[in-house]
């Protein structure tokens, strides 16, 4: 059965023992990250995930939380003797982000280093990020102040379930049309600030979008969890979760 573990559930500034905001979309064969914030590897062996099976890495946007754990992922890989390619997807910007943090590792120097290849992903509706064997994976952009984000859509060639990312983002229409009748919703909750979400607007777009479930994360702290249910309960008429880091689900 696919999978989505939350391995971490904190806004930019954390505020407690939750990690930032990052994601393992766990499959029968196929594993992949959907950003990479501190401490993967840690994260990975504690979720049950051998490094050999992770295939790659989704990045929804090169803001520091979503990808200061990516030196450390790749440096673990390599010593863990890794030698077929890692792929990274994200916005061009994001990639050639990553690609300048290669360049000042000098990661081209270090011996037997694994080849990185890198994707850009375009800024429009329903772009094909990847298209596997398990998974089918399209994407939106979504609306976070000045910088290109993308909200992700997963649909399991296994089950035919169907799981949307929604990213960093304000309310965004794009994001309810990449949702539409999606079994389970993952979207931010940060609050009040622009390019994000209160826990209401998430809701309002699960309830137009007509998902099956709705799960808030990217919140700043954790006895704020009953209020944001009860916020979006009154938005949303399906079932409602607020995200704790390595809380699983299934679609």
């Amino acid at each position: 059965m696919p999978r989505i573990i939350a391995l971490g559930t904190s806004a930019a500034l954390p505020h407690d023992a939750r990690e930032n905001t990052y994601l393992l979309l766990n499959g029968t064969t196929q594993s992949y990250l959907i950003d990479c914030a501190g401490s993967p590897v840690q994260r990975l062996q504690q979720a049950g995930l051998a490094l050999d099976r992770l295939e790659g890495l989704i990045v929804t946007h090169h803001h520091p939380d979503h990808i200061y754990g990516v030196p450390t992922l790749l440096s673990s890989l390599w010593l863990s003797g890794r030698q077929r390619p890692f792929r990274i997807y994200g916005p061009e910007k994001s990639m050639r982000a990553l690609q300048a943090i290669g360049v000042l590792m000098e990661w081209d120097t270090w011996p037997n280093w694994m080849p990185v290849v890198y994707h850009s992903v375009p800024a429009q509706e329903n772009v094909i990020v990847l298209d596997e064997m398990e998974f089918r994976i399209t994407s939106s952009p979504g609306e976070h102040l000045t910088m290109t984000t993308l909200a992700l859509r997963i649909e399991s060639r296994q089950t035919g379930g169907v799981a949307v990312y929604s990213s960093d983002t304000g309310p965004c229409e794009a994001v309810v049309r990449l949702a539409r009748g999606a079994d389970l919703l993952i979207h931010e909750a940060t609050g009040p600030y622009e390019g994000h979400s209160r826990a209401a607007q998430a809701a309002a777009v699960a309830r137009q979008a007509q998902v099956g479930r709705l799960v808030l994360v990217h919140y700043p702290r954790s006895e704020d969890a009953l209020r944001m249910i009860q916020e979006a309960r009154e938005h949303f008429a399906g079932p409602v979760e607020v995200a704790g880091d390595f809380a699983v689900y299934e679609f």
